[in-house]
This record gives structure tokens, sequence and C-alpha cells, in this order.
């Protein structure tokens, strides 16, 4: 039922930035499934970084929610993601033909389809998913980056990546002038189980460990998003940061900005 799932989401500037290039949208019919939470990092330069995301987050209410079934539907909601993702693709890239100022403008974008039983995400570049099921943290999304692609080969360890001074290097974002390859997976969900979606704004600052505390002990999404979004800042996170956290059976709900 819709009301065992609870979600609240925070955006905040990063100190010293003039804006926040991050946007996130929370998007639903009313009283009724699917529920979109989804999370866009921008980049290009301030302004062209918030317009690119804020481009993929408008987009994911106009677009993708008016295609999406009732009712899950595995072939048909994989296939209207990663269409939807694509035309996302070309208009923001479309955008950034507008003028010289917005050449190079992109973002990143995971989005989270949450039906009764099953969530669907679709990622593009390096913010994240994660869930909190029995105790553990497990991410659910890979990062497109450079760094992965390291990981993947072997060629850096784990505990290397984290600090690795091309961390931030994207192998997709939205906005290329190609077709993009999401990645579209789906994921069986516990009763209580606990979402997080979120930009690097959080998770290249904020240990998993630390992350997981907070999903472990917040008594409702309301308060585990103010908290990680604090301590972000507060690790000496210098990125803007973006969080929406989803409960299951438990937590109150009230989306901020």
């Amino acid at each position: 039922m819709l009301e065992d799932l609870h979600y609240a989401a925070m955006s905040r500037k990063g100190p010293n930035r003039k804006g926040n290039e991050d946007n996130f949208a929370i998007v639903s019919r009313e009283k009724a499934f699917p529920v979109i939470l989804a999370v866009a990092d921008g980049m290009g330069g301030h302004l062209n970084g918030e317009l690119a995301s804020k481009t993929a987050v408008d987009e994911i209410s106009e677009l993708l929610l008016p295609l999406l079934p009732e009712q899950d539907d595995k072939a048909t909601i994989v296939k209207v993601l990663e269409d939807t993702i694509q035309t996302i693709n070309i208009n923001i890239y479309k955008k950034s033909l507008e003028s010289e100022s917005n050449s190079g403008m992109g973002t990143t974008l995971t989005c989270a389809v949450f039906y009764p039983e099953v969530l669907y995400i679709c990622q593009i570049g390096d913010s994240r998913c994660y869930v909190f099921h029995s105790g553990q943290l497990e991410q659910l999304t890979r990062d497109h980056t450079l760094v992965q692609e390291m990981l993947d080969l072997g060629e850096l360890e784990p505990q290397e990546a984290r600090f690795h001074a091309q961390r931030h290097i994207l192998t997709q974002a939205l906005g290329a002038p190609d077709y993009v390859r999401p990645d579209v997976i789906s994921h069986d969900m516990g009763h209580h189980d606990r979402y997080l979606i979120c930009s690097d704004g959080l998770h290249g600052y904020v240990p998993d460990e630390d992350i997981m505390w907070v999903i472990k002990n917040s008594l409702t999404a309301r308060e585990a998003a103010e908290k990680l979004v604090d301590i972000a800042h507060t690790s000496g996170g210098s990125d803007d940061v973006t969080v929406i956290v989803a409960f299951r059976g438990a937590g109150g709900s009230d989306a901020k900005e």
C-alpha cells in the first residue's frame, strides 16, 4: 500500500558556492503507485549545471510518469525508462547548443520507480541508490566513472577509490551527443527496507559506514535526510548535496529543500 512508503528529501548548496547544481524530483499519481524519486547532479558551471539537472528532473515528471503502467510490468517499465532517458539526453544536448555559455553542460540522473513490491532504478553518472536491508547497507547502482572502470579492471583497490584524483571523471552523463547506455535494474523490496538516493556530495565525503549508521538509527525519513545533509558538510564536504530517503513500513514523509 502507498501508505507504507514514507519519503523525504533535502538539498543544500555547497559552502562558498553561488548556487545549487543539484535538483531532485518526487512524483506520483494521486494516492497511487508508481512513486518516482530522482536525483540529478549538474555539471558545466553553476548556471549551466543547474539548467541541466533541472531539465532532467522536470522531464522525469512530464515525460516518464504518464508512460509508466499503473501495475508492475517489468518489460514495459524497462522500455519506458530506457526510452525516456534517451529523450531527456537529447533534450539536454539540444539546450547545450542554444548558446555558447551552455556548451558542455550535462547531468547525472538516478531515478528510482517504486511499485508495491518492486523497485526499478535507472542510472546515468555517479549519483547513487542504496538499500538498508537486514542490518546492512548495499549500493544498488554502479557509478559511471573512470575510477569504477579501474576498479572493475583490478587496477585500483576499493580503499584507494574514494580519494583518487580522477574520481569525479564521468564516463556517462546526460547531455551527450550520442546515445547513452543507462543501467536499468529491478530490486525486490523487503517490507522494512530503507532506501537512499543521493548525489556525490554525500557519498563522496561521507563513508558508507556513517551513512548506514544514520539510516539505521533515524526514526523517520525526514530525520535521516536532515542528518545526512548535515554530516556531509560537517565532514568537510564542499559540494552541493542532495538526498532522498524512503522508508517502507515506518517513518514520516516530508519533502524539503
